[in-house]
């Protein structure tokens, strides 16, 4: 009998990391994934064959037995399906429409042109940067979350913020401090972060990264206020979605010092 328990156990074991695996899905790398899946599905095997063995099927009867684990793609899909993810290009957010958009927490449809906000002038609301092209932008100030869409050959220089998603950016430089950073369709450019959980890029090459490196007089009160004042490492603990093995992407690179700005 006490067998029988320590079987059963160890099957509900398994099924539980099965789910524990599946829910870690969200942030595992693809290669990883394939080999937690393929070590659920050996202990499976393992306890089955115990099972067996130890209580060897009779000739001639209908047992009814639990069926192995789901294939783990079917229930990483399922999760996906609810959490959210950005992975497939059907994914992208898609154009701003700049009509919708509030003129004083939003720059739009400029070129050429240095764009400022001031401590107390955003207060931790939302901000969007909409196709702007070879502009300078300074968000000097705690915001809620940002957007950045559509921008080419931008420097953009932000203080604390929630999180920032960051899609369709091609030759631009971002310095922001942020709880997260999800960055989309992105090439030739480089962020200096501060990070409180690695950034994910995705669709995605030729990114660089460095530590936060932004100075103004209220920023250290805003870092501490926002949770972000110490720096954490994670700017470097970068996540490619698009890329399925352990070793390092050749999406993006760390940039060498003697390449930083200062």
């Amino acid at each position: 009998a006490q067998t029988s328990v320590l079987l059963r156990e160890a099957g509900d074991g398994v099924a539980t990391l099965q789910a524990k695996v599946a829910g870690a899905s969200i942030f595992l790398p693809g290669y990883d994934q394939r080999l937690a899946n393929d070590s659920v599905m050996l202990l499976y095997q393992a306890v089955s064959q115990c099972r067996d063995k130890v209580f060897p099927r009779e000739a001639f009867r209908f047992k009814t037995r639990k069926a192995p684990p789901a294939d783990m793609s079917v229930l990483i899909a399922q999760l996906r399906r609810e959490v959210g993810t950005t992975s497939d290009e059907a994914h992208l957010q898609g154009d701003t429409d700049g009509s919708k958009l509030d003129p004083e927490l939003s720059f739009s449809d400029k070129e050429g042109h240095t764009l400022v906000k001031l401590p107390g002038e955003i207060d931790g609301r939302d901000f969007v940067l909409s196709r702007l092209k070879d502009c300078t932008v300074f968000l000097c100030d705690a915001c809620g979350a940002v957007r950045a869409d559509r921008l080419e050959g931008c420097r953009v220089f932000v203080g604390p913020v929630r999180s920032v998603l960051a899609e369709k950016l091609d030759g631009c430089v971002f310095g922001l401090a942020a709880q997260q950073l999800r960055i989309h369709s992105a090439t030739l450019c480089d962020f200096y972060v501060r990070m409180r959980s690695g950034p994910i890029i995705e669709h995605s090459t030729k990114l660089r990264f460095a530590p936060y490196s932004l100075e103004y007089p209220a920023l250290s009160t805003q870092l501490q206020a926002s949770g972000l004042g110490v720096d954490s490492g994670m700017w470097a603990k970068v996540e490619d979605f698009n890329w399925l093995r352990s070793q390092q992407s050749p999406n993006w690179c760390v940039l060498p010092e003697g390449e930083r700005e200062g």
